[in-house]
């Protein structure tokens, strides 16, 4: 196995193990087949949503953003687009949640991470319309 199949693995592992429990990516199926710059519109939404990236892997079509501050719930937020292994020429989304713990006594710590749901459906929306194929236009006179 080549070393950027052993790194996509691990990292969608990990996208999946980041989730809760029995948590599952949230499926973007689309009406028609991924458009040949379907990578490139993706990326172009989640940096306009997230601002950073800290993981494009065009060849194996793996898309990751940083942390990112979220006021609804309070917390930091990032997402992950990549081929869905379980249907052929279709994306999955995960959108992970995590919030800060402050104790009476230590240091403040992250919580684990948590799938959201809801910024998932929101962030699959705006892709499938990213991904859209553009109108048939009748050009003849």
């Amino acid at each position: 196995m080549a070393r950027a199949d052993v790194s996509l693995l691990a990292t969608l592992a990990c996208a999946a193990a980041c989730a809760a429990p029995g948590y599952s990516p949230f499926p973007l199926d689309l009406e028609h087949r991924l458009p040949a710059d379907a990578f490139d519109r993706c990326r172009d939404v989640l940096l306009r949503r997230f601002v950073t990236l800290t993981r494009t892997d065009r060849q194996g079509f793996l898309i990751q953003t940083a942390w990112a501050p979220s006021q609804d719930p309070p917390g930091e937020r990032r997402a992950s687009v990549f081929l869905d292994p379980a249907v052929s020429d279709s994306l999955a989304v995960v959108v992970e949640l995590r919030r800060l713990r402050v104790p009476l006594i230590g240091m403040p710590s992250w919580t684990e991470p948590r799938g959201d749901a809801a910024a998932e459906r929101a962030l699959a929306e705006v892709l499938r319309a990213a991904l859209a194929e553009p109108a048939d236009v009748d050009v003849t006179p």
